[in-house]
């Protein structure tokens, strides 16, 4: 039997946005889901079996049909919000709430609170069913099972109505309340959210969050709080919606979300910690808040059968360095994400004449759309999973209408990206963005061009007081394709570089950079991904993009 290691980190266990975790063990095996907002598919599942690798395995939204009002959410606060994962004589239970951030907090609408069950999360890492929906007025929901057999329903109350964590006995199959209306457990000390129940030695203990998400942010256990960064100078903050769980080796472990130097640059959002927690007395104990360490259970199994099954489960493991070829045949990886439903119509991969390459076709809508909290712009990306990285894809584009575009983004949400793009522009519409107009007002020109749609951003993102934004014309002619290569580095916690070449030279060209306070912030994390768009009306030319590698830079041992 391998014995117990220590691991020590100042880093996140998760380094990407998985704010509002929930964990259990199974069979030798951790599985883990979290808050999905507006990215679909929705609720990613991971898997480890050592607490220190964790491999994507599937998404328990995979299909629209599962929950089309995923296509209305408003705002980047909106949609799939603080799932909980539970297990019960072999059946998986996730419980969430799609929340309409937009409507008022008394309109019982804005909630609408779901169960999805799975018996073989490995194995049909997409076999998740289609959601029971149940009554709760609020959000946070979470499941019990008691020794009497009973299964009860706790979440938070909608807080700006009254603060209050509330339950009842629920039946799974139908969602309907056995027990009447829900009953108030706790108000707890300000702002109770995200509850957890567990017995242990003839005892129930009630774990909350406290504080709002922000750094005064922390995990409650009755009236005791038990995990907080509040009032610290701690690299991470915001620490708190925790889950306790025991892994293969009898140990108690909490995992909580967090942000690093929570007081500026967190554009990776609310990150996943993991800490032990002695719970040898009455009640658990978390002493470690800095750092992580700890006794980590055995790599390997005695499990086999679970064993074999978690090596042979297709996934990408979280944090990895990816090089995606979209070669033909092939499907777009588990962990990629778009916004809110997508039109598929706009994807394909490895098209007749363009093989390894995804091709995407501009909706009219941009990243910012309308009103820059609804719609689904023609976008595509994966997580940003580390501080320092770089990031490169291979574009391949002869846009024909004015204003069509495709491009490279760090995408915070609607109104908070960044955007190196290839645009076709008249002379009028580069005029009308601030740009110096080239050619006579109806002649299209090609450019390559950094746009930072932030808070403080004017002319659609071609003047920034903070970030530096640019556009250079390319010399290009109308009919020929651009073929460049996209790039976007982060060299260190507080800025994004950005630049481009001709594919295959080498040549390196700046052009402008991004200051990460300005996609910082709110409920998610940043995305890295592909874009296109007519920016008003319906493309007519794909674009193809190849070649799209994500690297993180680690230049020693602990690197966050």
């Amino acid at each position: 039997m391998e014995t117990a290691s220590l691991v020590k980190a100042t880093s996140s266990l998760l380094r990407q946005d998985t704010a509002d975790c929930s964990w259990r063990s199974f069979d030798g095996t951790f599985y883990c889901v979290h808050s999905s907002f507006n990215a679909f598919p929705g609720i990613p599942v991971y898997a480890s079996r050592d607490l220190q690798h964790f491999k994507q395995i599937g998404n328990v939204i995979s299909r629209q049909e599962q929950l089309p009002g995923l296509a209305n959410t408003n705002g980047s606060t909106s949609g799939v919000w603080a799932a909980t994962i539970r297990e019960h004589d072999g059946m998986f239970y996730v419980t969430t709430t799609l929340v309409y951030d937009n409507m008022s907090q008394q309109n019982l609408s804005r909630w609408d609170n779901i169960l999805f069950t799975n018996p073989d999360p490995i194995g049909n890492p997409n076999g998740w069913s289609d959601p029971i929906h149940f009554y709760f007025p609020g959000y946070d929901t979470s499941l019990f099972w008691d020794y009497d057999g009973k299964i009860w329903v706790q979440g938070s109350h909608a807080w700006q109505i009254y603060p209050q964590i509330q339950q009842y006995q629920i039946d799974l199959s139908t969602g309907q309340s056995l027990s009447g209306d829900p009953v108030m457990m706790w108000n707890g000390t300000g702002g109770p959210e995200g509850p957890h129940i567990y017995k242990k030695d003839g005892w129930y203990y009630l774990l909350i969050a406290e504080g709002g998400t922000g750094l005064s942010h922390m995990a409650t256990m009755a009236r005791n709080p038990v995990l907080t960064n509040a009032n610290t100078t701690l690299y991470l903050q915001t620490v708190g919606h925790a889950d306790i769980f025991n892994d293969t080796a009898g140990n108690y472990w909490a995992v909580a979300l967090a942000t690093r130097n929570g007081t500026k640059n967190y554009p990776m959002g609310r990150e996943t910690v993991m800490v032990p927690v002695d719970w040898s007395g009455d009640w658990p104990i978390i002493t470690e808040k800095g750092a992580m360490q700890g006794p980590l259970s055995p790599s390997e199994s005695a499990i086999d059968s679970e064993s074999l099954a978690y090596e042979q489960a297709t996934g990408h493991l979280a944090g990895a360095d990816e090089w995606e070829l979209f070669a033909p045949g092939s499907t777009l990886p588990a962990h990629y994400l778009y916004l809110r439903i997508p039109d598929t119509s706009k994807y394909a991969v490895s098209l007749d004449g363009h093989p390894y390459s995804l091709s995407l076709l501009g909706s009219w809508r941009n990243l910012t759309g309308t009103d820059g909290r609804t719609g689904n712009p023609t976008f595509v990306g994966r997580r940003q999973t580390q501080v320092r990285f770089e990031s490169m894809v291979d574009l391949d584009f002869d846009p024909q209408l004015d204003g069509e575009e495709a491009g490279l983004t760090v995408f915070l949400q609607q109104a908070q990206h960044f955007d190196l793009g290839v645009a076709s522009l008249s002379a009028s519409s580069a005029s009308q963005q601030g740009y110096p107009a080239a050619g006579n007002s109806s002649q299209l020109s090609r450019y390559i061009r950094l746009r930072a749609v932030t808070v403080n951003s004017t002319h659609q993102g071609t003047v920034d007081p903070i970030s530096t934004p640019m556009i250079f014309p390319l010399n290009v002619s109308l009919g020929e394709p651009v073929k460049l290569t996209l790039r976007v580095q982060a060299p260190n916690e507080s800025r994004y570089l950005f630049s481009w070449s001709e594919t295959g030279s080498g040549i390196w060209n700046d052009i402008g950079g991004g200051d990460a306070t300005q996609v910082s912030g709110g409920f998610v994390g940043t995305i890295i991904g592909m874009f296109a768009t007519g920016n008003g009306v319906n493309s007519t030319t794909p674009a193809y993009f190849s070649n799209f590698i994500y690297s993180g830079w680690r230049d020693f041992p602990g690197q966050p």
